[in-house]
């Protein structure tokens, strides 16, 4: 049966039930506007239903013609799906296109090395996703690199039942180091489980995802801010400090090892978000550790209290306990006048975040915030330590101020994911290794202080 007659046995069967079907016209679906061609379809799939109902009414009425008018309303909806679908997917494809170009890094030189996700884009994994190019891909496909969840992959590598495309991911190859690295599709959810785990994230840090092959490349960062001055006609320009210094950026490795039973990995229905968040929060304590104190001695990064620049405020011989807020305004104080733009957070040990919990005045009331501090993060990591030698005192910390948002974990090839094939064969379980590159680097070092010798407070 032609499309004319198949119209014409439509509208006759559609009469026969009472369905008024509109009429679009001459205007093909693919030139209607999305509002007008989900109208129809809508329209479309209840005439639908409406006929089978029919049909199912009384035996006599499922009868050829009915058929074939159910036929021709669902070639017109799977027309409308597929135009819908294929708008969605340039749509999708475009977004990730232009929000990854906006996210693009670029080295000294000019070389595209890698998408940089500042640190509100780590909120969302969709934003994460469309940023590194992975936004055009379904939550669930399976295509591509892609792997229904984090679980397949990990089932996958342990040579486990899995989706077939898990299989085809890892059937590509190896690493260097004869492991996998986790698909770009799956990327976004670990990160994403980082903010929460990582003092530095939770500060305001950004992430930059690199994907150049060199071991190291440099960037440019700020040295000082240039001192404008007024001239004369014909009058020589002041001279400045140079204003912009190159850093080196050497991601260095970073790996940790679990192991979990077969039989949880293969059959727990709620292993995913557990995995995601292991991962997440084994990183994480050693970045925070690392990206504040790492001496920078092959094979640890350089951290913030050893790059050069940064403000230091010593406390005496021996440190002082910490009783108010003065030092972090001293610390504000060094920072505004280096013309670095004001701090937004501060990092430290969860006993010093008890110490200024508990500030109190004179007269035991709990001691205000100053209002230039309010906006501030007061974060805390377990990995400062409480115990630093100065003078006499064996029991002083650190506190790390500034603007994070200066502040840059680059991170090399993802994470890579190694089996441990007999390490815990005997007891049943499966053993991992879990790999990725690390360095950080701050944008402009004088816009960050650390207060040194901050003591424990005096026993009642």
């Amino acid at each position: 049966m032609n499309n004319n007659n198949a119209q014409l046995t439509l509208k006759a069967e559609l009469g026969k039930i009472g369905f008024n079907l509109s009429d679009p016209g001459d205007t093909p679906t693919s030139h209607m506007p999305k509002a007008e061609r989900l109208a129809r379809r809508g329209e479309l799939r209840r005439a639908t239903n409406a006929l089978v109902a029919h049909a199912k009414a009384k035996p006599e009425n499922l009868t050829d013609d009915v058929l074939l008018a159910v036929e021709a309303l669902s070639a017109e909806i799977e027309i409308i799906n597929r135009q819908m679908m294929m708008e969605e997917t340039a749509e999708r494809h475009i977004g990730g296109v232009t929000a990854s170009r906006e996210a693009a890094l670029f080295d000294q030189d000019g070389n595209q090395v890698g998408t940089l996700l500042s640190n509100a884009d780590l909120s969302n994994a969709a934003t994460i996703a469309a940023k590194l190019g992975a936004g055009n891909r379904r939550q669930n496909s399976t295509d591509d690199e892609g792997c229904a969840s984090l679980t397949d992959f990990f089932r996958g590598v342990a040579n486990m039942r899995t989706s077939e495309g898990v299989r085809n991911t890892l059937s590509v190859g190896t690493n260097t180091a004869g492991g996998y690295t986790v698909p770009t599709v799956l990327l976004p959810g670990i990160l994403n489980a980082l903010v929460p785990a990582s003092a530095l994230l939770t500060a305001g840090m950004n992430v930059a995802v690199l994907n150049t092959p060199a071991k190291s490349f440099n960037i440019a960062a700020t040295a000082a801010i240039p001192t404008a001055g007024w001239r004369k006609e014909h009058g020589q320009v002041a001279e400045s400090e140079p204003a912009f210094r190159s850093i080196e950026v050497i991601p260095r490795s970073l790996a940790f090892r679990f192991k979990i039973s077969r039989e949880l990995l293969m059959d727990s229905p709620n292993i995913e978000p557990a995995l995601r968040t292991a991962i997440a929060q084994a990183f994480a304590v050693e970045i925070d550790r690392a990206s504040l104190l790492g001496s920078g001695v092959d094979p640890e990064i350089r951290g913030l209290r050893n790059i050069e620049g940064i403000h230091k405020l010593p406390a005496g011989a021996n440190g002082v306990e910490l009783k108010n807020w003065a030092r972090f305004i001293n610390a504000t104080r060094l920072i505004k006048e280096a013309n670095a733009p004001a701090p937004t957070a501060a990092i430290m040990s969860p006993r010093e975040e008890e110490t200024i919990a508990l500030f109190a005045d004179t007269t035991g009331q709990p001691l205000r915030r100053p209002t230039a501090l309010e906006g501030w993060r007061l974060t805390t990591t377990s990995q400062l330590p409480t115990n630093i030698e100065l003078g006499a005192a064996d029991d002083t910390a650190e506190i790390f101020i500034g603007d994070y948002s200066l502040f840059t974990l680059f991170m090399r090839e993802g994470i890579s994911v190694q089996l441990l094939n007999e390490l815990y064969a005997e007891t049943g379980e499966v053993g991992f290794i879990c790999h990725t590159r690390l360095d950080v680097a701050a944008m402009y070092a004088k816009a960050f202080a650390v207060l040194q010798g901050v003591r424990a407070p005096a026993a009642e």
